[in-house]
């Protein structure tokens, strides 16, 4: 049986101890300040705290960056030589160029065909999910053609992510939101509700009132499918919203008869899009 190296990216917005169960190798994304000449690895040289604290005191957004195709090829090749096959699944082909760093990094490796890509076509850690499944899927026996067959049609186009947003001053900082919609927002305090949908992120519900009360309406959605739930793993995952995770996982606990439920911080790179305060329900629905 083949050695097998799960390989993903730091979008994965997963807990180190989740991190360690899979054996994970997490290639760091990149984030840069207007005034740092050097790029932080997201992750190792920057988390959640240190971004909002300097967006705070600059009121600037920092850019983010994918990692070049030689950074991709050299963690290949360095597993190849220890005689490991490799598995990538990082953030999805249509949200981010990376995916094409990873395509070049295999192609320029030296043993192209011991590396296998999937697309999880999504971001954060409904990437998570997919490892999870990926690592299910491998101790079956499944060999990696299977397993990323298996992924890409059966898996990943059948995850529900949903997001809610605290606020939207992050997306009006990076261009993503308008200033007069981010005034209405929070003039009427809506908290947007953002999901991923054929791998692209989209506006879904407004609800109106406090962070509680948005995470419930993504709750309340999760509870209207639950018959046709994946009930093996759950991630509430959140940018500096503890209280708001604190108050939704008992609920789902009680409720819900999942498996595993996780409670997993998003790291620099997703955080700098949405910023603090959200926090988000990612699962798998039946096939």
């Amino acid at each position: 049986m083949e050695k097998i190296k799960l390989i993903t990216d730091s979008t994965v917005d997963l807990s180190l101890e989740l991190i360690k169960e899979l054996d994970l190798e997490v290639v760091p994304l990149l984030v840069s300040f207007e005034d740092d000449d050097t790029p932080k690895k997201d992750g190792v040289e920057i988390n959640q705290d240190e971004l909002a604290l300097h967006v705070k005191k600059t009121g600037k957004l920092p850019q983010t960056s994918c990692c070049g195709p030689a950074v991709y090829e050299n963690i290949f090749n360095e597993y190849i030589e220890k005689g490991f096959a490799c598995i990538y699944c990082g953030i999805g082909s249509k949200l981010s160029a990376n995916y094409q760093s990873v395509v070049l990094g295999q192609k320029n490796c030296t043993k192209p065909d011991m590396v296998t890509i999937i697309d999880s076509n999504n971001l954060s850690s409904a990437t998570g999910l997919c490892l999870l499944k990926i690592r299910d899927f491998l101790k079956l026996g499944l060999s990696r053609e299977e397993v990323k067959e298996k992924i890409e049609k059966e898996i990943a186009p059948n995850i529900h992510t949903s997001f809610c947003i605290d606020s939207t001053d992050y997306m009006v900082k990076g261009g993503r939101c308008s200033a007069l919609t981010g005034f209405i927002t929070k003039l009427l305090s809506i908290k947007p509700i953002i999901v991923v949908k054929d791998g692209k992120l989209t506006l879904g519900k407004k609800p109106i009132g406090n962070l509680n009360n948005a995470i419930k309406t993504i709750y309340n959605e999760l509870m209207k499918e639950i018959n046709d739930v994946d009930l093996d793993y759950l991630m509430v995952t959140h940018f500096i919203s503890p209280a708001c995770a604190d108050f939704i996982i008992p609920i789902i606990k009680e409720t819900c008869n999942f498996k595993n439920v996780y409670n997993t911080p998003a790291g620099s790179v997703i955080g700098s899009h949405c910023g603090p305060g959200t926090i988000g329900l990612l699962y798998i629905m039946k096939k």
